[in-house]
């Protein structure tokens, strides 16, 4: 957008020809309206009228209307510029020079919560500097102490801040610092100072968050997931019919009972440290290697397309001593990461598997070791029962990574299958492995 067709777009939602007489009453709350305005703008980017008359008026025992709002604040539009009135929002300054950030964050903001703190929280947001966290502290440091405390450093720093802020990605660090002629010595300077902004950014409240950090927002987005998830079937079974496994059981007595147990899953706890512990290797792995290309993808955009996560699964298991070189380089890890992480490295099984049958409380994968020796893997659903997962006749060939994770055995939370009937004499070969296997090893319930 050039800035003659936003300075259009702006004199057509802010003409000085709509100033009119405040209503009676009113104008003394113009200041009050423009602290909370700025406030709202500062930290959701966008913000519908009506919304904004909520939160004032929730918080507040003046109250106003949406054209009232209009009415008293334009004056104050025109006068510093600070936000604006595009459509039905009120809108950030950087908004006026490109109203086709409203479409974006408009986008973004869908469907999410909104961040709303205490008044006396809220309107400290009035200053744009407000609730610097320490992960910023720490990142301009750490760049004074890399690069020299000159005013180049400063400025640098505040354009990687605000860009990253915006949620923009973090791929165009690299022509920010040259912008600024900012020279990394080595890779490893380099991942380190890619570390610390990763992890500031996370910690920062974004106008696509509707004011939440990536961080809470992933804590949200886990919290209002059901305490028993399950995967919707694509027919309703009847607990009488036939189980689609192929057991010739009724379903009620088959993955129906597995089902009902609750115990062929991770709880809701293990569950949400799985993947909690997951996608942060995950992330590191694509921050590292730029499996994916995240200029303008915010983290939870990257968190909830499987198809690009899985690029990157597949870059960390072709190499899994990337993992011990994440520890090294240090990102912020925490104990239990660090202990899944190693764990992960040292105990995956990545292979083909065949699933053989279901227990109530796993599902029984086994793994030819060689043309003479079969082993059998208790392996645990992540959110609900591998049984109603796959929802399909066994034996199932599936390509999968096996980790090691709190006691038991689950799965790296992909699994892509090959559709393949068994005929009669493979069945004979499958069952005498697995009566073998289970003479030999049992059914095996850890990876050490």
């Amino acid at each position: 957008m050039t800035r003659n067709q936003a300075k259009k777009i702006f004199e057509k939602y802010n003409p000085a020809d709509a100033v009119v007489r405040c209503p009676s009453g009113k104008a003394k709350m113009r200041k009050s309206l423009d602290l909370y305005t700025k406030a709202a703008v500062n930290l959701y980017g966008i913000i519908r009228r009506e919304e904004f008359v909520e939160i004032f008026n929730s918080q507040n025992k003046e109250q106003i209307t949406t054209d009232e709002v209009y009415v008293i604040l334009l004056p104050n539009v025109l006068k510093d510029k600070w936000y604006g009135f595009y459509k039905e929002y009120i809108v950030h300054y950087l908004v006026l020079e490109n109203f086709d950030l409203v479409d974006y964050l408009e986008r973004e903001q869908a469907g999410k919560p909104r961040y709303l703190p205490s008044k006396e929280q809220f309107l400290q947001y009035e200053w744009e500097e407000h609730e610097d966290t320490d992960h910023w502290d720490e990142t301009f440091d750490y760049m004074c102490d890399t690069f020299g405390d000159s005013d180049n450093t400063m400025d640098c720093f505040d354009e990687i801040k605000e860009y990253l802020t915006l949620g923009f990605g973090i791929k165009e660090i690299g022509k920010i610092l040259d912008e600024f002629n900012i020279v990394l010595e080595d890779q490893k300077q380099a991942q380190k100072l890619f570390n610390i902004l990763m992890d500031a950014a996370n910690n920062t409240r974004k106008w696509q968050n509707k004011g939440y950090t990536p961080n809470e927002m992933m804590k949200i987005m886990a919290d209002t997931q059901p305490k028993e998830p399950v995967v919707n079937q694509r027919t309703k079974i009847g607990p009488n019919e036939r189980c689609p496994c192929g057991s010739s059981k009724k379903y009620k007595k088959c993955c129906g009972f597995v089902k009902s147990t609750g115990l062929a899953h991770l709880s809701y706890s293990e569950c949400e440290l799985f993947y909690n512990t997951w996608y942060k290797l995950l992330l590191l792995v694509n921050l590292e290697y730029s499996v994916i290309k995240t200029e303008n993808m915010p983290i939870e955009s990257l968190l909830n397309d499987d198809v690009k996560l899985y690029e990157i699964s597949k870059k960390l298991w072709e190499n899994p001593h990337i993992i011990s070189e994440l520890i090294n380089e240090g990102n912020h890890l925490t104990d239990k990461e660090i202990e899944l992480f190693q764990l992960w490295e040292k105990h995956h099984i990545m292979d083909k598997f065949v699933l053989f049958k279901y227990e109530p409380e796993y599902a029984v994968f086994m793994h030819s070791i060689d043309e003479k020796n079969t082993k059998l893997y208790a392996v645990k659903g992540l959110k609900t029962s591998i049984a109603e997962m796959m929802h399909r006749k066994l034996p199932i060939m599936l390509n999968t990574v096996l980790l090691p994770f709190e006691g038991k055995i689950v799965y790296d939370s992909f699994i892509s299958s090959y559709h393949l009937s068994f005929g009669g004499g493979i069945m004979e070969v499958l069952e005498k492995d697995y009566k073998n296997a289970m003479e030999s090893f049992g059914v095996i319930t850890k990876i050490v």
